[in-house]
């Protein structure tokens, strides 16, 4: 048996070698040479009979090098030549999943799970891809069985200068701060601790970390685990970001009336009603119906007479629900402004201004993308917010940051027809991302990093204090 070498080009193999093959390749790729790892793999390849797990490594090589049509084809042969190859099942839906093809990623992630039912990868990417599709509760079971597994989560950064151990809850997208858009992955090493049950997280060894951060937002399915969180971090003894126990108040009900007690904050009173009492009440003015934690406007809608809302009742699922006043902030312009900001560790950001000729405002709905001088409203907003709030509004956010004592919270807000800042919400697991067109939004890219930037020096300065 002759040895293999390290470069693939023209070369051959017995059948034997095309096994030393994959592992030579393996090892260049542990070496940081993937050309020619991969190289060897294409050579590989070619040989007769074809082995599954060339082509399953030809695809993880190639998705490493962005080579995702080759990573494809490559993830395609190899489960047509081993259905029952795991690693191949699992890059082959990650593949799909990155070109869109949801169903197909779903149908290769669920034939994986028909390889091994316990697969944690899996059961993860199931999680991601039935909520897009919009199936929460299956989403949920499968998260439920990979945390049923395993609890910690760790992204080990390569340039490691920070560490982060973030408590989290089991959830949907919108339960826990989204830290993974936050920080930098090549200089921040993450690490998630999901909360299941105390005496299960007893037996889990934790790793060293700078910074203890409560990921975990405000729902009424999440009171149980902030208050699991505020005991976690007295047992551990170190301080934590975001206390439990302050994110508990940003609930609307509590949050509304906090802000209500702030000079030129205008803050709507929010009432939490049972449908059973909902049956009972009369709409005299309109008013914002959701249920409760829903988010992103799911479920809401303005009722103007008790007729609707009995009709709303009819239509929507759920027991306990939000009733807000509508306030009508249309600008002069007739058009409707929702202004997104970021306190870090006290410092207001701004991150994204939202236009529309809907009162219901949402980002990515909206008419941002089509229309050039909403943009230019925006790079006005991210570059001078405080030129653009009244000094009235500016300081009233400033207070609302201050009385809620968060080291990380956003705000969705508007202007009133008076001055006042008109507050939505107050959510300290507010997404923060950076993932728009570079072209259209060029602006952003010079503003939000500023965000980022923020929070890593919130976490270094928590490094530095003494624990």
């Amino acid at each position: 048996m002759h040895d293999v070498p390290g470069s693939g080009a023209n070369q051959t193999f017995s059948h034997g070698d095309v096994g030393r093959a994959n592992q030579e390749a393996l090892r260049l790729r542990a070496l940081g040479d993937l050309r020619g790892a991969l190289a060897l793999l294409d050579a590989a390849s070619e040989q007769s009979p074809p082995l599954a797990e060339i082509f399953s490594n030809r695809g993880f090589i190639a998705a490493e090098l962005g080579e995702r049509e080759l990573a494809r084809s490559s993830y395609a042969r190899a489960v047509e030549l081993d259905p029952y190859l795991l690693a191949a099942r699992l890059g082959y839906g990650a593949e799909l999943y990155a070109v869109g093809d949801l169903e197909g990623s779903r149908s290769q992630y669920r034939l994986a799970l028909g390889i091994d039912e316990e697969n944690i990868v899996a059961h993860l990417a199931m999680y991601e891809l039935e909520q897009q599709l919009g199936n929460r509760a299956k989403a949920l079971a499968h998260q439920k069985r990979a945390l049923a597994v395993q609890q910690l989560f760790s992204s080990i950064a390569p340039k490691e200068r920070r560490r982060i151990l973030a408590l989290c809850a089991p959830g949907d997208w919108f339960a826990n701060t989204p830290l993974e858009y936050l920080v930098d992955r090549e200089t921040t090493t993450l690490h998630k601790l999901y909360l299941t049950t105390p005496d299960r997280l007893a037996a889990l060894r934790l790793p060293e970390y700078d910074a203890l951060f409560n990921a975990i937002g405000e729902s009424s399915e999440n009171v149980e685990m902030l208050l699991l969180a505020e005991l976690i971090a007295k047992m551990l003894g170190r301080p934590i970001l975001n206390d439990p126990l302050r994110v508990l108040e940003t609930n609307r009900v509590r949050c509304a009336r906090l802000a209500a007690r702030i000079a030129d904050c205008h803050a709507p009173e929010t009432l939490e009603r049972s449908r059973e009492e909902l049956n009972n009440e009369a709409i005299h003015r309109p008013t914002i119906v959701r249920p409760v934690d829903s988010h992103a406007g799911k479920g809401a809608r303005r009722v103007g007479t008790t007729a609707e809302l009995q009709g709303y009742l009819g239509e929507t699922t759920g027991e306990r629900f939000f009733l807000t006043p509508w306030i009508d902030y249309a600008s002069p312009d007739g058009f409707f402004r929702k202004y997104r900001l970021v306190a870090v560790d006290g410092e207001i950001f701004p991150y994204h201004l939202a236009i529309s000729s809907n009162w219901m405002v949402h980002y990515y709905s909206s008419e941002m993308k089509a229309e050039q001088w909403m943009r230019d409203d925006e790079r006005a907003f991210l570059e001078n917010w405080r030129g653009i709030f009244p000094p009235a509004a500016a300081s009233a956010l400033e207070r609302l940051v201050e009385s809620l004592g968060l080291e990380y919270v956003g705000f969705d807000c508007s202007i009133d027809r008076e001055g006042r800042l008109l507050l939505f919400e107050a959510d300290p697991a507010i997404i923060v991302h950076l993932t728009d067109d570079r072209e259209l939004f060029a602006y952003k890219y010079q503003h939000v990093p500023k965000i980022f930037r923020a929070f890593e020096r919130l976490i270094d300065r928590q490094h530095a204090r003494p624990a």
